[in-house]
Formats: C-alpha cells, structure tokens, sequence
C-alpha cells in the first residue's frame, strides 16, 4: 500500500481524474449507432407509409381456436405484412429511382444511399420462411404478395400498365387480410368482408392516382388516372363503391340493410365518384379527398367487420 501511494504521488496532477469523473455506461456508446441504424432501415422501407395497414392480418384472428395458437398465428401474420411490406416498397424504391424525384419519398435517390441489396435478400428469406410455418392459405397469399410485388415494380412492370397496376395493388393489399389464419379453413361469411376491403382501398387508390398526377406524369407513369381521365376513372371508382355496397347487403342485419345500403351507396358510389370526375380538381384537393375517403372507409369497414363478428 505504501509503495502505491508514492507511485501515485509521483505523477503530474493534469494526469489525475477528477473525483465527479465517472465512465460513460457501455450502452451510451453502443445505442446511438444502433438507433441510427434501425432508423435507417425504417426510412430504406418506408415504414411511415404503410404502418397502419400492420393490423389487416388480425382480421382472421381465430376466436374458436385455442388462445396461444391463435395468438401464435396473429403475431405470425403481423411479422409477415411487415416482412411483405417492407420488400415490396424497398422493392419500388429500387425500380422508381430514376424517375423519382422527392427524397422523402423514395431515400434511394438520396447521395450516399446504399445497402439495399442485403436487405432485400434478408426480408426475401423471412418472408419465404414466414410462408413455410404458415397454413396453406396464408402460405399462398404471402408467395402471392411477393410474386405481385415483382411483377409489379421489376418486370412485366405492371405499375406501368393502366387498370392492371390500380388491380394489383388493391389484390396485394388484400391478400394480407389472410396471413393471420390459423388453420387452413376460412370462417363463413369472410368472403364478404374482403370483398369490402378491397373495394373500399381500389376506390382509394384510385384518388392517390390522382393526388399523385404531376409526379407520375413528369416521371412517365401512365397510370390509370392519366390513362382514362377524371371521368373514366370515377366510373371505376362507382362500381368498386358498388361492390363494397353489395358486401355490405351480405354482412349487415336484415334490419340494417336499408340505413346501411342508403349511406354506403351515396357516399361511395356517388359522391365520391362524382367529386373524383370534377375537370377541374386538383392534385392536392385530391390527396385530400383521398384521406377523407379513407377515414370514411374506415369507419364503414370497422362497421361491417364488426356485424360479421358478431354474425359467425
């Protein structure tokens, strides 16, 4: 001890550590690179756009099943609309980035972005293995998704092709509805409420077309709004409004068919068409017809989805 304490006497006082000195904690070194990272991932898939479409696969959750395997497969399905997703995004980002030109739309135009490669192999292989410990019909649907995604974004690049691209992408958006199965059978009556599901989000998607006309039209993207005009167009929009109205007939009560049918077909299949076929409308009033018609089909799908419920 002696000799320890000359050792410590003998070096200069600039090299002596203050007494309120303390160690930065290991994780203060380590979580700032590892945020940053996991922040990058978000932004390289875009996760901002589609977070709220996560819950969709909830909605076979199995009510009859036993809880942990029901709960089993609900997670399951919810890993796999992320897995889904987060490909086929980063996948567009991959085809759109030379004809992109807003950053915060599509990050791989962005300097320096890089690194794509390796995730796009990562998330291939979980959604491959994500298909293989799921029953058949989700298996299909998630091979679905992503055989859609190619064709959709690489090659016959159907983003390209009028209709065909508004049809893909309301098809691959509903396939997710069955990734949360827990078994092969599908319970009665579930038909109708992805009928409505996917009605309701081609009517959307229609009007995100049109918010999105000076950009696509500038990048030479023929899609179906620039193709067929306001007026073609909101005629689609009618009949997909038509058919989430049918799904409605075959779901709801007898007694709230009427009321139901009344306000589903003149919000769906007339108003928002008729403002969708409006010469003079706007990119931005578009992208904002669009969010109003979004929440209104919220609150019609959660009503629909409901009266199944409790209907099986």
């Amino acid at each position: 001890m002696i000799g320890v304490v000359e050792k410590r006497s003998h070096r200069p006082a600039s090299a002596c550590r203050d007494a309120s000195y303390e160690p930065p904690p290991a994780a203060l070194s380590v979580r700032p690179p590892l945020l940053r990272q996991i922040h990058h991932l978000l932004r390289l898939y875009r996760v901002r756009d589609w977070i709220h479409i996560l819950p969709v696969p909830l909605a076979t959750f199995d009510l009859h099943a036993a809880r942990g395997s029901a709960c089993l497969a609900a997670g399951r399905g919810v890993a796999s609309a992320f897995v889904i997703l987060a490909f086929g995004l980063l996948l567009n980002s991959v085809s759109d980035r030379q004809v992109d030109r807003d950053g915060r739309k599509n990050p791989l135009i962005v300097a320096g972005a890089a690194g794509y490669q390796y995730s796009l192999a990562v998330l291939l292989v979980l959604s491959l293995v994500l298909a293989a410990v799921s029953p058949v019909p989700a298996r299909l649907a998630i091979l679905s998704c992503l055989a859609l995604g190619v064709i959709y974004s690489i090659g016959p690049r159907l983003k390209s092709v009028p209709v065909a691209s508004s049809l893909t992408n309301a098809a691959g958006f509903t396939l997710m509805l069955f990734f949360g199965m827990s078994s092969a059978t599908l319970p009665l009556g579930f038909g109708y409420v992805a009928l409505a599901y996917a009605t309701l989000l081609l009517q959307n998607q229609l009007m995100h077309e049109a918010g999105d006309q000076v950009e696509d039209r500038a990048s030479g993207i023929r899609t179906t709004w620039l193709t067929l005009g306001p007026r073609w167009t909101a005629l689609m929009a009618a009949f997909a409004g038509l058919g989430a109205t049918i799904a409605a007939v075959h779901i709801v009560p007898r007694a709230a068919v009427v009321p139901v049918v009344t306000i589903a077909s003149t919000v769906f299949v007339l108003a928002f068409p008729l403002l969708l076929s409006w010469p003079r409308l706007k990119a931005r009033e578009a992208a904002r017809l669009r969010v109003i018609q979004r929440w209104c089909a919220v609150v019609l799908g959660a009503g629909l989805y409901a009266a199944w419920r409790m209907g099986a």
